[in-house]
């Protein structure tokens, strides 16, 4: 019963965390008293605080609960979307995207795990694909509704979708007070045994030559993700001359194959295996960076939605192949651990990114950034070869 009620729980909070009103408007509304410059420093600042808090709220979901870090994570985000539907002021916005890490890195990897030790405790770990699809699917439709509604809302009033966003966050509060803990690996908490677990999460990810590419793989590609939801994608659909309701209409349709690709992911791997499967996502990535400069709006929207359709995929690939190699007790923080390094080069080029879309364009920056990666992904290839060359010729 346990198993059961956990596993709807997180489905429901699978797609309440992702009705997220504001994901079709934020980037005007912060236009309204900002340029790209400050903007990229209002999302550093946010990123910075996930980077620095990720692995000690993933040692917290891992020591303390799980349940208790994703019911702080909504109550603190519910908090901040209404008090950003008020404020205009720099500084202001600033401390609020400070709450908002916050509340990104205690969710982070937290309902995961719950539900991931959830199945394990009842010996059905291998539905955890399924399930994770089924989750994924999920949070794609709340991002499918969300982004044309609040497309819309923003503009019969431009702060109506964040104050719907207080309100979505604190049912969601409510909702995670009916999961039921595991109790798979439980410890106490102290000071001595978080900073344990914190070394623990990068010892995971880098635990042997083939966890530690697979590692690198996953930054390099989440990177490129990351970078694009933050501030890329929406700023490419506003060259194109979009205003919300164009990006709430053009993420839509992104987001609801999303989550058709979200249920077929099984399916996929079994046809095409992880790796290949992988390649393929990896392709759709990097052309949509690097071909956007050349296109119109008829075919970078094309590549938009592309590049947020293959997004779950590259995802549900990751969870599948990281869970199967992560310990329980150290699952949360490990997974945390691989979001903070995906998160990392965002939050260090974040300001040059700002100022060169300010100066030149998005598109153009997209295709630097493609280009940037299919170097990392060649570069990362060679090394791991030569260490897997030396390590085979010393044994």
């Amino acid at each position: 019963m346990t198993r059961k009620t956990n596993i709807k729980v997180a489905y429901a909070l699978s797609f309440l965390s992702e009705l997220y009103f504001p994901i079709s408007s934020w980037i005007f509304y912060y236009l309204r008293f900002l340029d790209f410059k400050q903007i990229a420093i209002i999302t550093t600042v946010q990123v910075i605080t996930g980077n620095l808090l990720e692995v000690p709220t993933g040692a917290f979901a891992d020591l303390v609960g799980r349940k208790k870090a994703v019911f702080l994570s909504f109550l603190i985000f519910s908090f901040v979307m209404f008090a950003f539907a008020f404020t205009s002021i720099f500084w202001i916005f600033i401390l609020l995207e400070i709450f908002k890490g916050l509340s990104n890195s205690l969710y982070s990897g937290s309902l995961e795990a719950l539900v991931y030790d959830t199945l394990k405790e009842d010996g059905k770990e291998s539905t955890f694909d399924k399930v994770v699809s089924n989750m994924e699917t999920a949070a794609w439709i709340g991002l499918f509704i969300s982004a044309i509604a609040g497309g819309f809302l923003y503009q019969y009033w431009f702060r109506s979708p964040w104050i719907i966003q207080g309100i979505i966050y604190a049912l969601a509060a409510l909702t995670v007070l009916k999961l039921h803990e595991p109790i798979l690996d439980t410890k106490k908490y102290t000071l001595k045994t978080i900073l344990t677990q914190n070394v623990s999460g990068f010892k995971e990810v880098f635990r042997n030559i083939k966890i530690a590419q697979a590692t690198i793989v996953f930054i390099i590609i989440g990177a490129g993700y990351f970078i694009a939801a933050n501030i890329l994608g929406i700023s490419q659909a506003r060259e194109y001359g979009m205003d919300s309701r164009g990006v709430g209409l053009l993420f839509a349709a992104g987001y609801l194959i999303s989550a058709l690709a979200s249920q077929a992911f099984p399916k996929l791997k079994n046809l095409l295996g992880s790796k290949n499967l992988l390649i393929v996502t990896v392709s759709i990535l990097i052309g949509s960076f690097i071909f956007a400069k050349f296109t119109g709006v008829v075919l970078g929207s094309i590549l938009i939605i592309s590049r947020i359709s293959s997004s779950t995929t590259f995802r549900n690939i990751r969870s599948s192949i990281l869970n199967r190699y992560i310990d329980s007790k150290n699952r949360a923080t490990a997974i945390s651990t691989l979001v903070l390094l995906s998160q990392l080069p965002y939050a260090l080029v974040a300001y040059t990114i700002g100022d060169y879309i300010d100066k030149s364009s998005p598109n153009s920056f997209a295709f630097i950034l493609g280009l940037a990666m299919v170097g990392l992904l060649i570069v990362q290839q060679i090394i791991f070869k030569a260490i897997r060359f030396r390590t085979t010729q010393t044994d």
